[in-house]
């Protein structure tokens, strides 16, 4: 079998490049590989025979009136900066690197093997905001990514063909943000979020240098890349636009938990930043979300069982939450806006899979079931447009996407009729929302499967036409027409129905029983089949 993800195709070198014996061929490989395996161990061994032991300090834990001793509980520094903890992480590494230096060109060649299957010079599909394109490009030989844009030249419809120019007659190209030289001078180094202002003059991305996931948040000019204002420590990755003079952000508490929701006015201090809304449940963490639209923000509160969901109007002077679906043990709710509308997704005990909802933005009380709750259809999410809903959905253990027009926003509402659902080719396949624009026909999704790499897709849900955008380059040779993608079903001890998502060369595989066969198998957390993806 082959595994690959959307951002690591190399894996397709678990490919032979040949047929062979299968017994041949795990005579010829397992044998070396044991005695290489034999032989670097002992002489590592030799090297690194002590492996280093960690102190015993005593420490006492009282918790839900309950005692637990922990001796290792001073390994545990938040700071990261008490010497003895590091010490001691050096030693082990110190002590792995000795023990594996035996086999260390073999992990050499398999890097090698994996980036020489990646294409390092690219471009992903450029999306048009406003008055330009915006896309993201790696260069060969940097680690990072460059935030870039080109201006639209014509201020047309968008359709499924629309491409951004290129070439000597085309906008200039203006790199907003290059990751490469922020990261210079750091041995770490992540950008959490990259959020353009409605205007298109500021951009809000937050940084971490050191790997917790804690940000901070700075705002450039998007033309010159100077900064504006001052840097916000210790945020999330959630940060919106409330307007061009405002951004809402999330912070955390000393145990990282999303707590708080603060709205912050350009060119204040931070310390004057108005909190809008504080979790003390410390079993509820806080997540942020602008609608479709643009015109509301979205602040969600959830546990592993519950969430609920206040909203921001940006377009009001005054900047303050309200709620929109109230918090109730057992209920899940993920909403989102259109018109005069809240759209909500709502899950309980009785609706598993789920059912959408709208309710009219002046009654949130008053709804109105767009799509009921199925047995055998999930519903994991939707997008919201001008004129359409596509929702995302399970049936069968396989994704799917259903679109269906919608009323003019000042007219009633009512149940979903005549969706339109989405074809796919492969018989077991991952397919995911891309962010589109509100005010278009046009949805973007990406796509994967067993043997189709990452790719990239626009879909016109007035027309049905659906066109590739970009699918991505496996470099060394690989051609999906070599191999076969089949999906079949198993009963299990229980009569319980299991699909299996099979792909094997179809010029290497006998599909007699003699061949070996790598068989992966997950199940938690309603996920599955995640080397589709």
């Amino acid at each position: 079998t082959v595994e690959h993800g959307p951002t690591d195709p190399s894996c397709f070198t678990l490919i032979q490049p040949h047929r062979v014996s299968p017994a041949a061929a795990l005579s010829s490989r397992r044998q070396p590989l044991r005695q290489l395996a034999l032989e670097s161990c002992t002489s590592a061994s030799a090297m690194a025979s002590t492996p280093p032991v960690a102190r015993k300090v005593l420490h006492e834990l009282a918790e839900h009136g309950d005692v637990r001793l922990d001796s290792y509980y001073w390994l545990r520094d938040d700071s990261r900066s008490d010497p003895a903890v590091l010490a001691h992480l050096r030693a082990e590494n110190d002590y792995t690197a000795a023990l594996m230096s035996d086999v260390k060109h073999i992990e050499d060649e398999i890097f090698a093997e994996i980036r020489g299957r990646i294409k390092e010079d690219d471009t992903d599909v450029p999306l048009r905001r406003g008055q330009y394109y915006y896309y993201e490009r790696t260069l060969t030989g940097k680690e990072y990514v460059q935030h870039c844009r080109r201006l639209v030249p014509t201020d047309g419809h968008i359709t499924v063909f629309d491409a951004m120019p290129v070439g000597l007659d085309a906008p200039d190209e203006h790199i907003v943000l290059d990751e490469n030289v922020k990261a210079e001078g750091h041995d770490y180094y992540s950008i959490g979020a990259f959020k353009v202002s409605p205007s298109g003059r500021l951009v809000a991305y937050g940084e971490d240098t050191n790997g917790d996931e804690a940000y901070t948040l700075y705002v450039i000019d998007a033309e010159s890349g100077e900064y504006v204002g001052q840097p916000l420590k210790g945020v999330t990755s959630d940060i919106e636009w409330a307007g061009d003079d405002y951004l809402v952000y999330i912070t955390m508490d000393s145990l990282h938990r999303p707590d708080k929701v603060c709205l912050h006015k350009l060119g204040s201090d931070q310390s004057n930043d108005m909190c809008l809304y504080h979790e003390k449940d410390d079993i509820f963490s806080l997540g942020l979300q602008a609608s479709e639209s643009k015109q509301y923000l979205f602040v969600r509160s959830e546990s592993k069982s519950t969430s609920f969901i206040f909203h921001l109007d940006i377009s009001k002077q005054k900047k303050q939450l309200e709620v929109l679906t109230p918090r109730l043990y057992g209920i899940d709710t993920a909403a989102s806006h259109r018109g005069n509308h809240f759209y909500i997704k709502r899950r309980s005990e009785d609706f598993y899979n789920s059912e959408l909802v709208a309710c009219p933005s002046n009654n949130v009380a008053e709804a109105t079931v767009l799509l009921p709750h199925r047995e055998s259809v999930k519903i994991q999410d939707f997008q919201l447009f001008e004129n359409h809903i596509a929702v995302y959905e399970r049936e069968n253990g396989l994704p799917k996407i259903t679109v269906y027009g919608l009323p003019a926003s000042g007219e009633a509402l009512g149940k979903l009729q005549g969706g339109r659902e989405i074809d796919f080719v492969d018989p077991a396949y991952a397919v995911e929302p891309e962010e589109s624009q509100f005010h278009s026909s046009i949805i973007r999704f990406r796509y994967s499967s067993m043997k189709t790499p990452p790719s990239v897709f626009d879909y016109d849900m007035d027309s049905g036409v659906s066109v590739l955008k970009k699918i991505n380059t496996v470099l060394g040779g690989f051609d999906s027409s070599n191999y076969v993608s089949e999906r079949k079903w198993a009963a299990a001890s229980d009569g319980t129905q299991i699909p299996i998502s099979i792909i094997y060369r179809k010029d290497l595989v006998q599909l007699d029983g003699s061949d070996p066969m790598l068989l992966s198998g997950f199940g938690s957390y309603e996920i599955g089949g995640l080397y589709t993806r």
